[in-house]
């Protein structure tokens, strides 16, 4: 059998019965299950929003580097991040550059806000980037909760059992630019490397040149086919601990051969910093062994975020 990404309508969910809800949740748990990725299509964010957000990136990517590092804010991994920024002791570097932003709402706590998760964005003086991007923002942003209200339903929880866990969220958007992969052929072969994200559930919108492949169960790398009309969401790490190893959170890499400037568009969706990860809460089992015991998911991503920081000083320094 020849296995390929999912591509599901969510429309249904939006709008239909409690029976087509139902439905759509159960095919959406079943590729979680199986791939951790699918192509969302009917998920309600507007095609201006993101044709808006995709029109700054661009933009703001043509500008001249100097210009670029001036919204730099590399001790809370926000703004600009330059090409070649992210190597790791051994590793080439990865062949793009992104613009990081930190979600649309701040915690009252004083000690949250301290922390990198909830920094502010430095954002440029560019009319309408931040409209066009903190627009795009919160459509996704809505669209994610409500794939989360379907993944509830399909692990038999209350439907806003995540919301009620993402209530002070710090969640993030980067827009991202790879240049074509010759014109970086002398630095890096590759865009991102092999990589599983972090949170509960991420929501990527990429253009049309391709490049985004994604591990599949039998260990094959599976293209991840660029459609206009659709979003990929991929199951994070923190999710797959909720649900026990339930959801698989897939490895992807992103390589870009198209010979064309590539864009695209991750959310990732995170729950609020004290939310405690237990599948004895999510699926009502005990953890299956010691890689799902509980965590406080801040506190672990958080460890996660400064173990890589450290690597990257190393490998810069």
């Amino acid at each position: 059998m020849n296995d390929a990404i999912p591509i599901l309508d969510f429309e249904p969910f939006l709008h239909g019965s409690g029976a087509d809800r139902a439905h759509v949740a159960k095919a959406i748990g079943q590729a979680f299950e199986r791939f951790g990725f699918i192509q969302l299509v009917g998920h309600g964010v507007p095609q201006e929003a993101l044709q808006g957000a995709f029109a700054a990136a661009e933009a703001f990517f043509d500008r001249p580097e100097a210009w670029k590092r001036q919204v730099q804010d590399r001790r809370n991994n926000r703004g600009y991040v330059p090409l070649f920024d992210t190597a790791l002791p051994s590793q080439k570097p990865g062949g793009h550059e992104a613009f990081s932003i930190g979600h649309f709402t701040r915690p009252a706590d004083p000690a949250l806000r301290d922390l990198p998760f909830h920094a502010e964005t430095p954002w440029p003086d560019m009319p309408g980037f931040r409209e066009r991007v903190e627009g795009c923002y919160r459509a996704m942003y809505e669209a994610g909760q409500q794939v989360l209200a379907a993944v509830a339903i399909h692990l038999g929880v209350a439907e806003d059992f995540f919301a009620d866990a993402a209530r002070e969220s710090y969640s993030n958007m980067r827009v991202v630019h790879y240049p074509p992969a010759e014109a970086i052929a002398d630095r890096t072969d590759i865009g991102v490397r092999a990589h599983a994200d972090e949170g509960l559930i991420t929501m990527l919108v990429q253009d049309m040149n391709g490049g985004l492949a994604v591990q599949g169960p039998t260990g094959d790398w599976l293209p991840v086919v660029p459609n206009r009309e659709a979003m990929v969401v991929n199951v994070g790490k923190l999710l797959r601990r909720w649900t026990n190893g339930r959801y698989q959170a897939a490895l992807h890499q992103v390589v870009n051969r198209s010979g064309r400037e590539r864009y695209s568009i991750p959310l990732f969706i995170h729950p609020s910093y004290h939310t405690r990860i237990d599948p004895m809460t999510l699926v009502g089992e005990a953890p299956a062994s010691e890689e799902f015991a509980p965590i406080v998911a801040g506190e672990q991503v958080y460890r996660n975020f400064m173990a890589r920081r450290l690597s990257w000083q190393a490998a810069t320094s």
